[in-house]
């Protein structure tokens, strides 16, 4: 077992299996900003996606959300990914560490700023092996969500809204997006 450190502490780590490296590979690539059908095979049709900035529900709106990173981003490079120690058959965690750098608003300048994130990232699994639940947590903090109060519940709804805005403009077709 070896270890790894985020901003919420130091988490214990192991190797992936032959299986879960070929999954880790095919979803990094929709956080490379190469969105592929390949990568979209692991998501039941139901599944749901949660991060601080979206609630996206069924395989459409994730593809969409994922699809619609390359318009904001100029480019996106994976860090540091590593299976949390926690995971198990039914759900997979890692660490992630993504950077990214945004297009730029101004004419003619190819990128603009570079944010450095690091998330936890959970992947429930149903009995076919296919991602339930994509949870992503910036710095491994929970998402706010009704449960938290009224400021929750208010983030949870325009998270909702949010995804359902992209989920309207992107395609959720990767070769269209």
């Amino acid at each position: 077992m070896s270890f790894t450190q985020s901003s919420q502490g130091t988490h214990a780590t192991r190797e992936a299996t032959p299986e879960e490296q070929k999954f880790i590979t095919d979803i990094l690539k929709l956080y490379q900003l190469d969105p592929n059908e390949q990568s979209y095979t692991h998501y039941a049709e139901s599944a749901v996606f949660h991060d601080p900035v979206s609630i996206a529900k069924g395989k459409e709106s994730i593809m969409s959300q994922f699809n619609g990173m390359p318009k904001i981003f100029a480019r996106s490079e994976t860090k540091e990914v590593a299976v949390l120690a926690s995971s198990t058959p039914s759900e997979l965690q890692l660490n992630l560490t993504q950077h990214y750098v945004f297009k730029s608003p101004i004419p003619f300048k190819k990128e603009g700023t570079e944010k450095t994130v690091n998330s936890k990232l959970t992947f429930k699994l149903n009995s076919q092996g296919l991602i339930e639940e994509h949870i992503e947590e910036w710095d491994h903090e929970g998402n706010k969500t009704a449960d938290d109060g009224f400021m929750g519940k208010l983030q949870e709804q325009r998270k909702k809204f949010d995804a359902k805005l992209v989920e309207s403009t992107i395609s959720s077709d990767p070769s269209k997006a």
